[in-house]
């Protein structure tokens, strides 16, 4: 199980000002250079997920402003370069789950930055890979995602709609057959750009980081967190029994 959440692909941040410098090219490198890194510490699974979970855009649209407050972002570049971008990583992201995996499980999940991108990314990679077998794409207007992994439950929600500790309950009214038939249950989420993770009665809720650097409105707001991803390995009758964790720092 792969995680990328909150790329903000086409943010545009000042390493005077948060930290650290990103960018569209330095976004690429990150994003596909960490997630190989997950792959080859990674076992050879029959089934791979690859979890995308949301805000993977920086802006929705032409415009650098969040699709529902229309708050101003930095941009890097013509929205167009950011879509080309985006769409040329996470095709490097599936194929390489596919060197690595029998079966690959696609989540192309909403977040509060990319509400309308989102689709058109899960719709793209539906028909891009319509005639691989070995893939299959989450393919739900709902912004909360759930899959069967034996006895182990997996969710996924961005964390823009509901708290976490909401969403056991959630998952457990909106899942009920999947809740039922399992006894290890995880959601996971993003959005809050830093570590969460609580033990519910139920369910354990995953909150994930960010690898994108910290933007202006970050940065002035003084939140600071570790910029890092994680692969996560899932058994079927056990749950959770490893963990791999990439920071940008080792790309260097």
């Amino acid at each position: 199980f792969h995680t990328l959440t909150d790329a903000h692909v086409g943010a545009l941040c000042w390493h005077q000002e948060g930290g650290a410098d990103w960018d569209l090219k330095i976004a690429e490198r990150t994003l596909g250079g960490c997630f190989e890194m997950m792959l080859e510490s990674a076992p050879a699974s029959r089934v791979g997920i690859v979890a995308q979970l949301g805000d993977f855009l920086h802006q929705d649209s032409m415009s650098a402003v969040t699709p529902t407050s229309g708050h101003l972002l930095d941009a890097d570049g013509r929205f167009s370069k950011v879509v080309r971008v985006a769409v040329q990583t996470l095709r490097r992201v599936v194929d390489g789950a596919l060197r690595k995996h029998k079966h690959v499980l696609v989540l192309m999940a909403e977040g509060n930055h990319d509400l309308s991108s989102s689709i058109w990314l899960r719709v793209m990679f539906k028909a891009l890979y319509e005639r691989e077998p070995r893939v299959e794409v989450i393919d739900s207007p709902l912004p909360y995602y759930a899959y069967r992994h034996g006895k182990t439950m997996l969710g996924w929600h961005h964390g823009h709609l509901k708290k976490n500790d909401q969403l056991p309950l959630l998952f457990a009214a909106q899942f009920p057959t999947i809740w039922g038939e399992t006894v290890k249950r995880y959601v996971h989420t993003g959005h809050r750009h830093h570590v969460e993770e609580r033990e519910h009665s139920g369910m354990t809720v995953v909150q994930h980081p960010t690898l994108a650097a910290r933007d202006a409105y970050a940065a002035r707001g003084g939140w600071i967190a570790e910029r890092r991803a994680s692969a996560v390995v899932y058994h079927v009758e056990h749950g959770e029994v490893g963990r791999t964790t990439v920071t940008p720092e080792m790309l260097q």
